[in-house]
C-alpha cells in the first residue's frame, strides 16, 4: 500500500513556505534477481552481439526488451542505446587499447615476480584512457568490453563534420595515458601508434576493415618487445576488465 502525506504550506516572515509532498511506499514486493516476475526462474543466457560481438549475460526482461528492439539479428544493450544496430553502423569503426592493459596486466602483474604495476594503477591506466578519449563528442566507449566506437559520418572536410586529424590527435592522446616509454622496455610509442594510425585513413577512405580483424585492437608485436613464453601477445587483444574482477 503507497501512502502520500503532503504537508500544508506556511507563511513565514512575510514568506511562503511551498507544500511538501512526500511519498512512503509499503509492502513493495522485490523479485530476486533470479526470478521473473511470475515467480518462475530466470534462467541467464549468454548472446553475442551482432555488431560489437561482445557476449553478455542477461535475464528474461532485458532479454526480451533487446530480442524485440533488435529483430532479427541481437544487439547488445550499448550497441542498442546507441543505434548502432542500424545501417549507419557501415559508418562506426570498433577499436581497442585493451591489448596495452592486458599486456601490463600479464607481463608487468600476473605472470612475474617482480611485480612493477600493482591493480590499482592498471585500473587508473583504464580510467584515465577513457576519461582522455571521450573528450571527443566523436568517441563512444563501453567500458564491460573496452571497446571504442569511432562515427566516421561526422569525419571530413565538409560542414559540421571535424577532420580525421582531430581523430588521430584522440588516438594520440589515449595512448599517452598508458605512459608506454616509461613501462614497455625497449617498446616504440611511435610504431604503436602508426599500426591505429594506417588503419583509421584506410577505413576513412575506404570503410574497410578484414573480415578476420573486424576490431581494430593492435598489439605490441614488433613494437620492440619480446615475446614472453607465458602468454602470447596475441591473447591480450582477448583482455576484459574481467579478468581483474574476476
Amino acid at each position: 500500500m503507497t501512502q502520500t502525506t503532503t504537508n500544508k504550506s506556511s507563511t513565514k516572515g512575510g514568506s511562503t513556505t511551498p507544500a511538501v509532498t512526500t511519498i512512503t511506499s509499503q509492502n513493495i514486493k522485490l523479485f530476486p534477481i533470479d526470478q521473473d516476475l511470475n515467480g518462475e526462474l530466470a534462467e541467464k543466457i549468454h548472446y553475442e552481439c551482432n555488431f560489437c560481438g561482445k557476449t553478455i549475460g542477461l535475464y528474461p526482461l532485458n532479454r526480451k526488451i533487446c530480442e524485440r528492439l533488435s529483430g532479427d539479428q541481437f544487439y547488445c544493450p550499448f550497441c542498442l542505446r546507441n543505434r548502432f544496430n542500424t545501417r549507419n553502423n557501415k559508418h562506426i569503426l570498433i577499436l581497442s587499447f585493451r591489448s596495452l592493459v592486458g599486456y601490463y596486466y600479464y607481463e608487468k602483474y600476473a605472470y612475474t615476480h617482480n611485480r612493477e604495476v600493482w591493480i590499482s594503477e592498471i585500473m587508473d591506466f583504464m580510467e584515465s584512457h577513457a576519461a582522455a578519449g571521450l573528450v571527443n563528442p566523436l568517441f563512444s566507449y563501453d567500458p564491460e568490453s573496452m571497446l571504442w566506437f569511432i562515427d566516421f559520418s561526422k569525419v571530413g572536410k565538409g560542414r559540421k563534420k571535424v577532420k580525421v586529424a582531430e581523430v588521430l590527435k584522440t588516438i594520440l592522446s589515449i595512448l599517452t595515458c598508458f605512459n608506454i616509454n616509461q613501462h614497455v622496455t625497449n617498446g616504440k610509442l611511435s610504431k604503436f601508434y602508426l599500426k591505429y594510425e594506417e588503419a583509421i585513413l584506410k577505413f576513412y577512405q575506404q570503410r574497410y576493415r578484414p573480415e578476420d580483424r573486424k576490431h581494430l585492437i593492435p598489439t605490441l608485436a614488433n613494437c620492440g618487445i619480446y615475446e614472453n613464453k607465458k602468454y602470447s601477445l596475441e591473447n591480450t587483444r582477448l583482455f576484459t576488465p574481467a579478468k581483474i574482477i574476476g
